[in-house]
């Protein structure tokens, strides 16, 4: 309890998690009020919804790895491990915090997106698809938060972890899909795309439930390889 006490100061500390909010805000008030501007004339509801998420996850996975190498670099986590030497702990705290910043972060982009589009009339979906694709987003978003932070441990740099995160989001995941979406769909985004129900008249989306299974197996192997790294790294 005393690392995870400390670890949530720090997160108060270092306000990382401050400017991708307000992103994540101001990307759901743009799509809300003028979706056009981003999607396009032919849009709907869902496509509106899975643009938000898309960016829920993304920023929460930013968040993550943000937060856990900026520890790294700035002393912060050799500071807990001088107090209590405990790595595995440590990561796991670190972990959690970033998974309970996804969720937070999904959360948000979630209700932000329904009320607005609520609001504008414009969400015509039936109350079961809509409480499934926000409930996606959420699971989704949790675990990319977990995904940045165990990301960042390993990596321990904030500009490396940032840049992967970012070229591996927006670069190496749609150049994958556009070759083989079969492969696409065992990645993150896949997986991402599984949860939000997206719809395509190409390719085979996988069912939620699997895209979640996927998802929490990438994020649990990917944990234990940066505990392994973190267990074995000089801390300074």
């Amino acid at each position: 309890m005393a690392l995870l006490r400390a670890q949530i100061r720090i997160v108060f500390t270092t306000q990382v998690a401050i400017p991708a909010g307000l992103a994540v805000v101001a990307y759901v008030l743009i799509t809300g009020l003028s979706p056009v501007v981003l999607f396009g004339q032919h849009l709907s509801p869902h496509t509106v919804l899975e643009g938000s998420a898309t960016i829920a996850v993304v920023s929460s996975m930013l968040i993550g790895a943000l937060q856990t190498s900026g520890d790294i670099q700035n002393g912060m986590t050799r500071a807990l491990l001088l107090v209590r030497p405990a790595r595995i702990q440590l990561v796991a705290v670190q972990l959690a915090i970033g998974l309970c910043m996804g969720l937070a972060l999904g959360a948000i982009a979630g209700t932000l997106t329904d009320t607005t589009q609520s609001l504008l009339g414009r969400l015509t979906l039936p109350t079961s698809d809509v409480v499934s694709v926000g409930a996606g987003t959420v699971f989704a978003s949790t675990l990319a938060g977990g995904v940045g932070a165990a990301l960042g441990v390993a990596l321990g740099d904030p500009a490396l972890a940032g840049l992967t995160v970012v070229v591996w989001s927006y670069a190496l995941e749609p150049f994958i899909s556009s070759l083989s979406y079969s492969i696409y769909v065992y990645l993150p985004g896949g997986a991402r795309e599984s949860l939000v129900q997206h719809v395509s008249a190409h390719h085979y989306v996988p069912p939620p439930a699997i895209g979640g299974v996927i998802l929490l197996v990438e994020t649990a192997v990917l944990a234990a390889v940066a505990a392994l790294i973190f267990a074995r790294r000089d801390v300074r």
